[in-house]
């Protein structure tokens, strides 16, 4: 009778249960895996039927991959029957047929392998991973053949064969280990190669690895590879490497040993590649590896790689130019993080490039070389470690002083290593922050000149000199001004002064920046970029006096670019009024001035000769001079010969080639107030040439005419008013007065004149016709503009102009004071008379400007104002007219008068009773001056009363004004000021309360070109052309706040042109402004810029408040230019109307670059044509990815997800954005703190959800982690205890949302012994932390540290939080680069709150949730109080009646439960009044607990006996007849049959012990209460089964900081130790440990020594060639020279011969010893947290603090967990009861900690305490009045569950 075939659904249910029974029986008696084997045989024999009675058009992987999945175990067996009909060919057969076809059929059976390996150790199921992978090459290998054949006879047909070729395509590039076969490498190129020419291979946006395997072929394969390659992207995780590490490793070890690895045992041949292919590869995978990719997946793997890399690199070897390009690709890709890996130093690697560049004379591999050293040199920037100034004043020596006298270089390669070498030193000059070559600047510095004078260079090798020169120039200009500002500033100057304010920051603040930077991209802006980064660096800048000497006075103008001159103007033109010249010293040639005025330098003239490779290592060069010792004369040379240099130019014709920039104007009206003539001579000339214009007038008025030129004015003159407060220059009053009179020309609007039609500007310098009147230049009385200037400018309109002067006289007035004040002592000196005359013109047209703030209270700075409220400034004006100069007193009169009649203006009965007394005085002819200075006395204090009053009803009206519009809504409305530093430009708005307009329309035009109404209602906008307003103080919030929520802000009358304009395509955001606003803003249309302009475009779009001038057609053409941003389009489309904040936040992050370029890293289009000209006959073969069943061989993952670590994201990212200062009340807040209390709830006594729980606790969490914050600070005695130190930045990464930056301490840094730690939050500020608030600042939380063996110091990984589009983060994400310095400040550890945020995180996966969520539907809350001890042994219950009291015994009765009902879990509540035995019912009860679990262990080891020995009877006295398949199926497992029957039957004895015992963790909020109860638990011992005392396996867990000295004995880390020490005394580890490091140092120093004398030796075998066979001794070459000087050419090759044989060797050493110190390494680590874990697992009583519960244990158990194969996973790990003391004192987040390790099922939970004790602590005032502090024990009694009370005294 034949067998009934079993049914689909029967054989999965029976092989789940076969699973199950498998997992059970892990590691149990042999008969009993005996019988399990058995029911496996059956099982595999009934698939085989099912499988292989299915009809033809049923794929078994397709349709049954469930039941073929287990089925591959019997392919073991395959090749042992070589029947063609057996079973197994059969339906191998089968199933290769199906795969041909089918590619879900291909992806099932490498899944079902790749399950096979991931979830089974290698030893096992190597074997038959083995034998499926021959079938899978061989099956592969025919099928290709077969292809290949049908293409060569021309008999393929794309339309029937496509389906083959895309399944052969599929299968090797998805499953790449394929390409490992010989013959199947040989047949897939071939393949390739004609499927290539019939078809375009593409992707459809899935990764597939054997495409970067593609690079390994041909050259014809290598490039389709290559193509297909940039289709998929870079691979950023070395996990994508994954697929291709089997190659990898072969290819690496070929390289390494130069022949292939031996293969394993395989039937068939492994593929053998020729070096070049190899070398080739890797270099082109190399350009598709991100850095972490590329560091864990190779040189982590292979460590051996860098120096395989530079052992080609030394040498003849043809792979010699592919090497060079893989070192670039390093160095490019890693940085310094190269040389924390790499086990070479960096002297050996220069040594090595140098050795080379002498080896050969090969041209080409001399230009490799040389590209290799700025990579090389930029790799070491970040380390700042010494390192990189070695290596670069090594690479100098060389490149300038050893090629050119050496014959072996070729003329060119001489002039190329001048380029290389200028391009090093301008590098240093252009890092950020700088560090230019100043030690050694004797040793580059004649080079330099020497090119920039060898006029017979080509200009690619020239330029560089003219690019450096230009940088040192700007560089020492910048620097030697900030010195003189920041060293010389006069203590009188106000530390709120409107102009004390870093240029930097300046370009950055104003309102027309964004502008600015969009339209001028010139050498200004470079100008300007370089001095904010040389600037911050003046302390330590050193300048080279004999540079300038060589440049600007030897060199002919004329022979520089047109750039270098404007680089000289910048340059002098920040020196106005700094130590000027007198006529003696004018007078003076150049020469003669050098020698007489400037001794202090002279020590610097004259270049030094250089002594070695080494020279002006650790010292001071000879030709340079520091800054902060020499600031006066270095200024006063330098002015000297910038000034030279402009006069010479000047005479010349060079000046005509300039033309017009509009950021010139900051360095042209910066040398118009000059008191030196020739320079204000020479500015008057070059703006008359680019304005087309003739007198001062006229130029003012063009430099006022176009908003770009009024902006770089505005930057000029704030930097001319903070020299002019300084002291030094305040003492030469008469220098000021050209300033003043060029600040009153702009001023008043009169002194400016019309635009008038001139005359040709040919035959205008023929007009002589000049007056000398104001004290100024000689000017032409002629005033007039060319007509055809309207092409260079939009005129200005009258009302911008009136608000750059108002903001103009805002920032002039305090310094106007100062002048006041000082000029008292000048007034009697004629001298200074024309001084005192300009200001007494200019301070009634700034009184003026200013005196509507006053009245409107506009101006709302408090500087300005604060100096015309308290009217000081006329009391020193009155002491101006006791001037003896009659000139002065006649200018002091007008000035009074003028001054009074603004005054009047205020309109007050008793100020204008006044005024009129002082003016019938002043009128005098005789003043009486004291009478007058009473008078004025008086007129002061009435009028600084009615004007403070007046602002104090101004401040109430503009609260109300602000009450619905903060900026960015953080910044109260009160708080709203505008900073008095001039940063923003304040104006009038005579428009702001006139007109409403209606809600804002927004419009999105997207790529498609469709119309995206967001909102409906029509707006009438108005737009003012041509016009740039400045906001005024009472809208800017409101404006700022606008500008931030739309970023581009546009008009609406332009907005209908605009759309209809040829920028119909281009992304453009439209909206208008609130109703009780009528300002408009006209679209920015953003053009294509690099990522740090757009990141400075959101940044001041953000900021600004702006309206464009630009004129209706200019904008036109704007648009015409401009490109789409795609990721503007994306940012819009995000946009939710429904909140302020969304709109803004997502537009500024999808404009922000780095998110564009995450978004866009990889590149997955459709399609991917093959670059030329396509056949209209070619088809495209698309590759795609059966993704449906790529997950379904995976068994769920149902219970493994209890402990999988949840995502802390939502937690991170508002602890990273938290303002430290504010939080810690060292600043006001600037939130609105209802924002975040509306957000509070109050905690419930129970739950609806899951949800509903996490959703009320978190922000109570995060209430509390503020307020523990700030605890944190206050118990800090002072700065200097939080304070860590200096670090520096290594690296930046991005990884989502943060921001991951590793850092480095200072190596000089004091302070860097107080470390930080993982975990620790760190306060990071660009100054020293101090107890006020820094405007850079920003929170991170360290990640880890990593040790940096080289530098014997710590690296520190800190992640930051910067996309939250604070103005703060956004500055400190700026400022975020690689080498720039930070100070560091610990704040505290947040390790306990992670532990709460992870354990509120996965709420679900607690066993107890129901009891926890809603207390009172829980059943385990019913119980009977009459005792139970049923559960317990006789002698046990006997001795718990007579030693504890009834409420002890139903405390203990509690812990037991009932043996007849049977629950999941139990919760039980005890409190225990002080005195009522609480810690001695604890102890007893732990012993309790591990009794009742003693007695289920015996009675599970009872029935398992017996079950055994019923299986192996079964099992051995089974001797049936069993068929031919399951035969077969049986003899794949023999032979771990045959190992598994010969186990240790004590064995499974233990096995079954230690899975079924109890386990019980103890935990307390305080260590204090965990110490008590170890100490209890240690000293007395629990009670057992029998009633007597024992000492239980107990551990101690938790910091070794806080734990008690008595509990050490039993502390996790003392145990690991001793069992540490026991394993070792076995073996001599230690002892090998120190040998193998030793020998490690050993053969790195040899290493060293052995490249050095290759270097030596080839320079000498190099020298012996040119004919010197003497060579100048270094400091590091004198010690070799004495073994090679007598040695002839044929020694010294056979010496070079046996030094490039043991520096290989050496290579093979090293290698040998890194990777076994790797190895030791990695078991002693691997040998300690074995040792660790078995101590967790082992120990029956765990006891450890709340928070203690979510580290290492927790870390075991889920590490437990997570590693089962099949079936459940097994919960010994786990614990069956908690028991938490002083529960009632335990915030509710902590308390789940702990019972995240309870089992499943069968658990308890006892919670001990009492409520009315002390109740939990909480800091946060704010959570407490929502419940905050009611632990969970009191919300489970509240809410009905009931409490088990200790009422008798102990």
């Amino acid at each position: 009778m034949a067998k009934k075939v079993a049914s689909r659904r029967e054989l999965l249910e029976r092989w789940s249960g076969i699973e199950e029974e498998e997992e059970e029986t892990d590691d149990i008696d042999p008969s009993m895996r005996r019988r399990l084997h058995k029911r496996k045989e059956e099982w595999f024999a009934d698939a085989f039927s099912v499988l292989i009675s299915l009809p033809k058009e049923n794929h078994i992987w397709c349709g049954s991959w469930d039941i073929m999945g287990p089925l591959l175990e019997t392919f073991y067996n395959y090749f042992k029957d070589d029947r063609n009909d057996s079973p197994l060919r059969l339906l191998w057969k089968r199933i290769s047929e199906e795969m041909r076809h089918c590619i879900q059929c291909v992806s099932q059976h490498h899944q079902a392998q790749e399950m096979y390996s991931t979830e089974y150790e290698l030893c096992t199921i190597g074997p038959l991973l083995d034998v499926l992978r021959s079938l899978d090459e061989e099956r592969v290998t025919q099928h290709l053949r077969e292809i290949n054949e049908r293409l060569v006879r021309q008999e393929y047909d794309p339309v029937c064969d496509n389906a083959e070729v895309v399944n052969l395509m599929y299968e090797v590039l998805m499953f790449p280990t394929l390409l490992d076969d010989q013959a199947l490498f040989i047949d897939f190129e071939k393949f390739i190669e004609a499927v290539d020419d019939m078809h375009e291979l593409a992707l459809a946006g899935q990764q597939f690895p054997g495409v970067y395997a593609l690079l390994f072929f041909n050259r014809r394969v290598r490039t389709v590879g290559h193509r297909l390659a940039k289709c998929m992207g870079k691979m950023r995780r070395a996990m994508d490497l994954e697929p291709l590490q089997p190659l990898l490793k072969k290819f690496i070890g070929f390289l390494e040993n130069e022949v292939l690895p031996s293969p394993l045992e395989t039937s068939r041949p492994r593929a053998q590649l020729d070096r070049l292919p190899i070398w080739l590869g890797i270099t082109s995978l190399l350009e598709f590896l991100e850095p972490p990719a590329f560091e864990e997946g190779i040189l982590e793997r292979y460590p051996i790689f860098l120096d395989i890399v530079l052992n080609h690199i030394s040498g003849d070897s043809p792979e010699f130019s592919h090497a060079v390009s893989c070192l670039r690709e390093l160095f490019k890709m890693l940085g310094c993080k190269l040389w924390l890996r790499a086990t070479l130093s960096p002297s050996v690697m220069r040594n090595t490039l140098l050795g080379q560049c002498f080896h050969t004379r090969n041209e080409k591999m001399h230009k490799d070389i040389f590209d290799l050293f700025l990579p090389f040199l930029q790799s070491l920037e970040a380390l700042q470690d010494g390192e990189h100034e070695k290596q670069r004043r090594h690479f100098l020596y060389f490149l300038l002083h050893q090629v050119p006298v050496s014959t072996n270089f070729s003329v060119l390669t001489r002039k190329t290593a001048c380029k290389i070498a200028l391009l090093i030193i301008h590098r240093g000059y252009k890092m950020n922050p700088p560090c230019p070559p100043f030690e050694c600047a004797h040793m580059w510095g004649p080079s330099l000149v020497s090119s920039l004078k060898d006029s017979s260079l080509y200009s690619s090798l020239r330029q560089p000199a003219f690019d450096l020169i230009q940088t040192i120039l700007v560089s020492d200009a910048a620097a030697l001004i900030t010195s003189m500002l920041n060293c010389c500033i006069a203590t009188s100057i106000a530390k709120n002064s409107s102009i004390e304010l870093d240029d930097e920051e300046g370009h950055n603040k104003l309102p027309f920046t964004q502008y600015v930077e969009d339209s001028d991209t010139g050498c200004w802006s470079e100008f300007s970029t370089q001095s904010q980064i040389t600037s911050p660096e003046y302390r330590e800048w050193m300048s080279i006096p004999m540079l300038w000497i060589d440049v600007l006075v030897d060199i002919d103008p004329s022979v520089f670019p047109i750039s270098f001159s404007k680089a000289v103007l910048w340059a002098r033109s920040r020196f106005p009024m700094i130590e000027p010249e007198n006529s003696a010293e004018m007078a003076l040639d150049i020469r003669g001035w050098l020698s007489s005025s400037a001794a202090e330098i002279s020590s610097t003239f004259g270049w030094k000769i250089p002594t070695g490779s080494d020279d002006g290592g650790g010292k001071e060069s000879k030709n340079s001079m520091r800054l902060s010792t020499m600031c006066l004369p270095l200024i006063k040379t330098f002015n000297r010969l910038t000034a030279h240099f402009l006069i010479r130019m000047g005479q010349g014709e060079l000046r005509k080639q300039w033309s017009w920039e509009p950021r010139m104007g900051e360095s042209l009206i910066l040398s118009l107030v000059d008191p030196n003539d020739n320079v204000r001579q020479f500015g008057k000339c070059i703006l008359e040439q680019v304005s087309n214009t003739r007198g001062l007038g006229c130029g003012l008025k063009f430099l006022c005419s176009d908003i770009l030129s009024l902006s770089a004015v505005y930057l000029g003159l704030r930097h001319a008013l903070r020299l002019v407060q300084l002291d030094s220059v305040l003492l030469k009053y008469q220098t000021l007065h050209h300033f003043f009179f060029v600040l009153c020309k702009l001023l008043k609007d009169e002194d400016l004149p019309n635009s008038e039609v001139a005359e040709d500007s040919s035959n205008a310098s023929n007009i002589m016709m000049y007056s000398s009147q104001g004290g100024f230049l000689k000017q032409p009385l002629f005033d007039a503009l060319p007509a055809n200037m309207g092409r260079n400018y939009s005129s200005v309109d009258p009302k911008l102009r009136e608000n750059f002067c108002y903001s103009l006289s805002e920032i002039v007035w305090p310094a106007l004071c100062k002048c006041l004040v000082e000029g008292k002592a000048f007034v009697n000196y004629s001298l200074c008379q024309m001084t005192c005359v300009r200001v007494l013109e200019i301070l009634p047209v700034l009184f003026g400007r200013l005196s509507p703030s006053l009245v409107s209270l506009f101006g709302d700075s408090k500087v300005a104002l604060g100096n015309l409220v308290d009217f000081k400034w006329l009391h020193d004006l009155m002491d101006w007219g006791k001037s003896q100069l009659k000139v002065i007193v006649v200018y002091w009169k007008k000035a009074v008068i003028s001054l009074l009649n603004v005054i009047k203006q205020l309109r007050s009965d008793s100020s204008l009773l006044m005024v009129g007394a002082v003016e019938n005085l002043i009128s005098s002819d005789a003043v009486d001056m004291d009478e007058l200075i009473e008078q004025v006395s008086r007129l002061c204090v009435t009028l600084s009363k009615e004007v403070s009053c007046a602002i104090g009803h101004s401040t109430l009206r503009s609260k109300k004004l602000f009450s619905g519009a903060s900026v960015e809504g953080r910044y109260p409305a009160a708080d709203v000021q505008l900073p008095s530093t001039g940063m923003d430009v304040k104006v009038f708005d005579s428009l702001k309360s006139e007109k409403k307009m209606n809600e804002s329309n927004l419009i999105v035009i997207s790529d498609d070109e469709k119309e995206k109404h967001i909102a409906s209602s029509k707006s009438g906008h108005q737009m003012l052309h041509g016009q740039v307003e400045f906001p005024s103080t009472d809208e800017q919030a409101s404006e700022t706040y606008h500008a931030k929520k739309v970023v581009h802000g546009t008009g609406t009358d332009t907005s209908a042109d605009l759309l209809e304009s040829p920028m119909k395509k281009d992304s453009l955001v439209s909206q208008t402004q609130k109703p009780e606003k009528s300002r408009v803003k006209p679209p920015h249309c953003p053009k294509p810029k690099s990522p740090d302009s757009e990141r400075k475009e959101i940044s001041s779009n953000s900021r600004s408040s702006v309206i464009s001038s630009q004129s209706k057609v200019d904008q036109e053409n704007k648009f015409d230019e401009s490109v789409k941003l795609n990721s503007i389009n994306q940012g819009c489309k995000k946009i939710n109307f429904g909140t302020k904040d969304t709109i803004l936040r997502e537009v500024v992050a999808a404009d922000d670059p780095l998110e564009a370029a995450f978004r866009t890293v990889t590149v997955q289009p459709s399609l991917l044509a093959k670059s030329g000209p396509v056949a209209p006959k070619r088809q495209v073969i698309q590759l795609r990815s059966p993704f449906e069943n790529r997950s379904s061989l995976h068994r769920p993952e149902a219970q493994v997800k209890r402990f999988k670590p949840p995502r802390l994201d939502d937690w991170y990212r508002p602890i990273l954005e938290v303002d430290f200062f504010v939080t810690v009340r060292l600043a006001y807040a600037k939130d609105d703190e209802s924002r975040t209390v509306n957000k509070l709830k109050e905690v419930p006594v129970s739950f609806h959800s899951p949800e509903q729980y996490v959703n009320i606790f978190r922000p109570l969490v995060l209430e509390e982690f503020k307020a523990q914050l700030y605890s944190s600070f206050l118990e800090m005695s002072s700065w200097e205890e939080m304070y860590c130190g200096s670090i520096s930045v290594l690296s930046v990464e991005r990884v989502d949302d943060f921001h991951l930056v590793r850092f480095v301490y200072d190596i000089d840094d004091s302070t860097a012994s107080k470390s930080l730690s993982e975990n620790d939050l760190v306060l990071l500020t660009k100054d020293l932390p101090k107890s006020t608030s820094h405007d850079v600042h920003m929170v991170g939380k360290v990640e880890r540290r990593e040790r940096d063996n080289k530098r014997k110091s710590s690296m520190l990984l800190i992640r930051f939080y910067l996309q939250n589009g604070s103005i703060r983060l956004n500055q400190a994400r700026r400022q975020l680069l690689e080498r720039s310095k930070w100070h560091a400040s610990r704040i505290m550890s947040i390790t306990p709150q992670i532990r709460e945020f992870h354990a509120l995180s996965s709420i679900k996966d607690i066993p107890l949730l129901p009891a926890i969520l809603n207390p009172v539907s829980d059943p385990t809350i019913s119980y009977k109080p009459t005792l139970d001890f049923s559960k317990l042994s006789q002698p046990l219950q006997q001795l718990l009646r007579s030693s504890f009291n009834d409420s002890q015994l139903q405390a203990l009765n509690v812990a037991v439960g009932s043996q007849k009902i049977k629950k999941d879990f139990e919760l039980s509540l005890i409190q225990g009044p002080p005195g009522t035995g609480k810690t001695r019912t604890i102890v007893a009860m732990v012993g309790v607990l591990l009794a009742s679990f003693q007695r289920r262990t015996n009675e599970s080891e009872n029935s398992q006996s017996g079950y055994l020995r019923q299986c192996y009877n079964s099992s051995t006295n089974s001797n049936a007849r069993v068929s031919e398949a399951t035969a077969i199926a049986r003899a794949w497992q023999d032979a771990a049959l045959a190992r598994q029957l010969n186990e240790d039957v004590e064995r499974s004895k233990k096995s079954i012990e230690s899975s079924t015992r109890g386990r019980v963790l103890i935990c307390a909020q305080s260590n204090a209460a965990v110490d008590e109860l170890v100490s209890r638990i240690s000293s007395e011992g629990l009670y057992g089964r029998d009633g007597k005392r024992y000492k239980p396996y107990l551990v101690r867990v938790g910091n070794a900081k806080t734990v008690h000295p008595n509990s050490l004995p039993f502390y996790i880390d003392t145990l690991v130790d001793h069992r540490l020490a026991e394993e070792k005394m076995h073996t001599n580890d230690a002892r090998n440990d120190l040998s193998m490091e030793s020998s490690s140092t050993v053969l790195r120093s040899n290493l060293e020594k052995v490249v050095e004398n290759i270097r030596f030796c080839e320079t000498k075998r190099a020298n012996i060639r040119d004919g010197n066979s003497s060579i100048k001794k270094t400091s590091e070459g004198s010690n070799k020279e004495m073994d090679v000087k007598e040695m002839a050419g044929p020694e010294l090759e056979a010496k070079l011969q046996r030094l490039y044989e043991q520096k290989k060797q050496i290579y093979k050493d090293l290698s040998a010893a890194q990777a076994q110190e790797k190895k030791t390494n990695e078991e002693t680590k691997a040998l300690r947290h074995k040792l660790r874990k078995s101590i967790l697992k082992e120990a029956e009583i765990i006891v450890t603090t709340l928070s203690g519960c979510g580290g290492d244990l927790y870390g075991v158990c889920a590490e437990t967990i997570s590693s089962f194969k099949f079936g459940n996973p097994s919960e010994h790990t786990l614990f069956d009861a908690v028991v938490i003391d002083e529960a009632a004192q335990a915030l509710e987040p902590a308390t789940l900690i702990p019972l995240q390790l309870l089992k499943s099922r069968g658990t308890k939970c006892i919670m001990v305490g009492d409520p009315k004790q002390l109740p939990a602590t909480v800091l946060s005032n704010v959570a407490s009045k929502y419940m905050y502090e009611c632990s969970m024990f009191e919300r489970l009694q509240r809410a009905g569950h009931p409490v088990v009370m200790l009422t008798e005294q102990s």
